[in-house]
């Protein structure tokens, strides 16, 4: 250590910085290179004469930066500046891996005849561990998982991620690496993370279960404790996004080494602004931050645009993210096809991502559409809505959806951001319509009892009832579901009915009672149901009354029926419910402009798919001005 010398090095999982004896500390750490460079990165509960450490959270791509910035400093003022070899070969060894990782995940979606001989030693013990086998597919997805250890799956609902990630827990425990999975998703993805658990291993791993919504833990301080006392020996413990901030520091205390953390439907957690992580994305980077494994699953990795994966790559990548990746919110936001081919480049090593078709579902029939001409009071009605809200398509789209369900909702006020979900908009909306209708419009709407477009629903159903079919009903509103439950039950057909109010309890009922054939027909909305439920052994029909052209609701509550694990040769149809209007612009029929454009969606995810890329999303705007062509609103 030569007296005019400064020297920056690693101990303990922290920088130091030590002043050798010929140097004045003070020229160091008075003025502006500590104030303005240099502050913000030290411990200040570690702060010595000679000696700085730094905050043990800083990840390599920060030790670069405070090396350039003393580096630069001592060209201005004349000492001496050395890293250790310590703290370059953490460095090295860090650009190494991150690099070494995305040759590795090429390999493997390769198949390359490098990783064939560990492929075969993986897929040998993991079949030996799990009593119902994974298909090759998915053996290939698990094994991929396995060895990127931080990686995501993104193959499409239905296709058994939740099996694939359960082999890789099952190869990990065999190899005596990792003891418990802490799953962290939906509350309504804890059911079939349990089913999943006792199919896939059955007697070879009894199920050691934590639930945090169990009932058992009645308020917040419980579940605390709960979490500290009660979950030693549990290898499965399930948590809801909405919760990790009530019990963040005892969740951390209980996620180490022998971890394997799996955040499903990751796509919820997409709470940002300007670049920086919203409140639940940053409680979730707390927690998962000592995981020796990270899995992240969706099947619809950008719903809105590629900013959707800002957080995803930083619960990962969060040593690697500003090196390596480095894509600021304003590339993600506004992507440029130069920007959207580089961030495909560096992103397709990892993740996996499958199709049904891949792993031998049967394909569902030929989607069947069912449309009713609308009478002449409901066309005055259409006429009258599209010179209304010609200058505001979202309401529009909300107002005509009423209009075919059940007109006496058009004389309720519209708050838009009740359906911002349902319009697939992740913005906020602070519109609000106050209606004020004439006495000749309310009379029109007051003679409507039901709508042509309610007489087919209900034509159908009982259709499919007489052949003996379980079926499920896809709505958006509540009032839709009611009423379409007390229509069906007058004709002596039971219904189980599903959307917001309905509590866990009364949920898990009905799909229980579905299932075991006591309820004839469920009805419900995507964005209660369209996640994490499987119905596809007891049911193979569903009709869409209602539909927006969210592509996220639509592939989920298809999934539902239409899944891994159906035999060669079950059908799955699905009915999707349209009805035509005529005014001075010709004939128009929304649910088959939104099912056109669905369409269109799905088959751009599925190319993507094919050329392993993530796919280019749409604009509600876009997807607006498509919708009404040629309505002549403009």
């Amino acid at each position: 250590m030569h007296n005019d010398t400064v020297i920056l090095d690693l101990e303990d999982g922290a920088l130091k910085l030590t002043v050798g004896d010929g140097l004045d500390p003070d020229a160091i750490w008075i003025g502006k290179l500590y104030k303005l460079k240099l502050r913000r990165y030290l411990d200040r509960d570690r702060q010595y004469d000679r000696d700085k450490y730094f905050k043990k959270s800083l990840t390599y791509p920060y030790y670069k930066s405070v090396i350039k910035i003393l580096q630069d400093d001592a060209g201005v003022r004349g000492y001496k500046f050395y890293v250790t070899n310590r703290l370059s070969s953490f460095i090295e060894s860090k650009e190494l891996y991150i690099m070494e990782r995305s040759k590795v995940g090429i390999q493997i979606k390769q198949h390359d005849d490098q990783v064939l001989p560990q492929f075969s030693e993986y897929k040998r013990v993991v079949d030996e561990a799990m009593a119902r086998p994974l298909r090759e597919q998915q053996m290939w997805d698990s094994f991929f998982m396995c060895t990127m250890k931080r990686d995501a799956n993104f193959s499409v609902p239905g296709s058994g991620k939740t099996a694939s990630v359960l082999g890789v827990f099952a190869y990990l425990r065999a190899k005596g690496l990792v003891d418990k999975i802490v799953m962290i998703g939906p509350k309504n993805s804890f059911g079939s993370w349990m089913d999943e658990f006792v199919a896939c291993f059955r007697d070879r791993l009894p199920l050691k279960l934590f639930d945090i919504h169990s009932g058992l833990y009645t308020s917040t301080d419980a579940k605390r404790r709960a979490i500290l006392f009660e979950t030693g020996g549990k290898n499965l413990l399930l948590f809801n996004y909405e919760g990790i901030s009530s019990y963040r520091k005892e969740l951390k205390s209980i996620i180490d080494h022998r971890t394997m953390v799996v955040m499903d439907e990751v796509h919820k957690v997409k709470k940002y602004s300007d670049g920086m992580m919203g409140m639940r994305a940053a409680d979730i980077y707390d927690v998962t931050e000592n995981a020796a494994y990270t899995i992240a699953l969706t099947g619809t990795p950008i719903p809105n645009s590629y900013v959707d994966i800002y957080n995803l790559l930083h619960f990962l990548y969060r040593d690697e993210y500003e090196d390596f990746f480095d894509f600021d919110y304003s590339q993600l936001k506004n992507p440029s096809d130069s920007d959207m081919d580089e961030i495909n480049r560096k992103l397709q090593p990892f993740y996996c991502r499958t199709t049904k078709d891949q792993l031998g579902v049967p394909r569902a029939n030929s989607d069947i559409t069912l449309c009713a001409d609308a009478t002449e009071p409901e066309n005055r009605l259409f006429h009258i809505l599209k010179q209304t809200y010609r200058k505001n398509k979202l309401a529009l789209i909300i107002r005509l959806l009423q209009l075919e369900s059940n007109p006496k909702m058009l004389l309720n006020n519209l708050d838009l951001s009740d359906f911002s979900d349902i319009l697939d908009i992740s913005g906020d909306i602070d519109e609000i319509d106050y209606v004020d209708y004439s006495q000749d419009v309310q009379e029109i709407i007051d003679a409507i009892s039901e709508t042509s477009k309610f007489r087919i629903c209900i034509e159908k159903a009982k259709e499919l009832h007489e052949q003996g079919k379980p079926m499920i009903i896809w709505c958006i509103f509540i009032d839709s579901i009611q009423r379409i439950s007390r229509e069906l039950e007058r004709h002596g057909i039971t219904t189980g009915v599903i959307y917001g109010n309905i509590s866990d309890e009364q949920r898990t009922s009905i799909l229980k009672e579905f299932k075991d054939g006591s309820i004839d027909v469920l009805i419900t909305n995507p964005h209660t149901l369209a996640e994490s439920i499987s119905l596809h052994g007891v049911c193979h029909d569903a009709i869409y009354f209602e539909y927006s052209y969210n592509l996220v609701h639509l592939l989920q509550s298809k999934d539902r029926i239409h899944r891994l694990g159906l035999p060669d040769g079950q059908y799955t149809q699905y009915y999707y419910l349209e009805e035509a209007y005529t005014d001075e612009d010709g004939a128009f029929a929304l649910g088959e402009k939104i099912y056109n454009r669905l369409r269109e969606k799905e088959q751009i995810m599925l190319n993507a798919i094919e050329n392993q890329v993530l796919e280019k999303v749409t604009s509600t705007d876009e997807d607006l001005e498509l919708i009404f062509s040629g309505l002549g609103l403009n």
